[in-house]
């Protein structure tokens, strides 16, 4: 017989899941969300099996849980508060090029995330008339063009001067992103290692400006305010992941 605790930490175990599955099943774009709706179902049902048993090792099997999660939330804490304090824009964005970072297309139709950016890109061709945005991105396993060009597609059919545009159609993500579009401003011989505007949804703002500084220019960030709340949620928090790859794996 299940005790009174466990039937609760299984029932909200059971109702993680199924939110898990919604967004993942049911919505574009929710896969960390649904990812941490299946964390704390896993954290549920652990604490649900082991909360009858009070043999010595239990309560030493328990304390390490606890322990592991207090430390597992530190750790995301550490890259999560820089995150959320840089999501805005620098008070001066002037720059000669601005990278405009891609996102995800719907067959040739630019996502959500995508059309914030792009809505965002043409202020700042408005604010710097004398500015050449890179329109960065590679053409995805689902995608019948690259991100590049449904991006000039979207600006151009909008009234941008063509000749104010660059496609970078290479890079596959966030670090080719700079990294390709960099290589780019010297072959149309620009200093890449000068003032560089880079644009992007403002969750991801702390990160391109870390890797844009290790990979030698001086960033300008610029803020594409994201419309759907609960997508800004669940991007700041794949964000802290993302950081932590980058300082464990990649080493940047």
């Amino acid at each position: 017989m299940l005790t009174k605790t466990q039937k609760i930490l299984f029932g909200l175990a059971a109702g993680c899941v199924a939110a898990g599955a919604v967004f993942e099943f049911c919505m574009i774009g929710y896969f960390m969300t649904a990812l941490v709706f299946w964390g704390v179902a896993a954290c549920l049902v652990f604490f649900a099996v082991l909360a009858p048993k009070k043999a010595p090792w239990a309560r030493r099997l328990r304390a390490v849980a606890v322990a592991a999660l207090a430390v597992g939330f530190g750790l995301f804490l550490i890259a999560e508060i820089p995150v959320v304090r840089r999501a805005h824009s620098d008070l001066d964005t002037a720059a000669p090029y601005l990278i405009v970072c891609g996102a995800g297309i719907n067959g040739s139709v630019p996502s959500r995330s995508m059309t914030d950016r792009l809505e965002r890109t043409v202020d700042w061709l408005a604010e710097n008339p004398d500015g050449t945005a890179i329109l960065s991105g590679s053409q995805g396993p689902d995608e019948d063009i690259s991100e590049a060009e449904a991006m000039y597609t979207w600006l151009t059919a909008r009234g941008v001067d063509p000749s104010r545009l660059l496609l970078e159609d290479r890079a596959d993500n966030s670090r080719q992103n700079i990294e390709y579009s960099l290589a780019l401003i010297a072959q149309k011989g620009g200093d890449p290692t000068g003032r560089v505007a880079i644009l992007s949804s403002e969750y991801h703002l702390y990160r391109l400006g870390y890797m844009a500084e290790k990979l030698g220019c001086d960033p300008a960030l610029v803020a594409a305010p994201t419309t759907k709340a609960s997508l800004l949620v669940n991007y700041a928090i794949r964000e802290a992941f993302a950081m932590w790859k980058i300082y464990l794996i990649d080493r940047m």
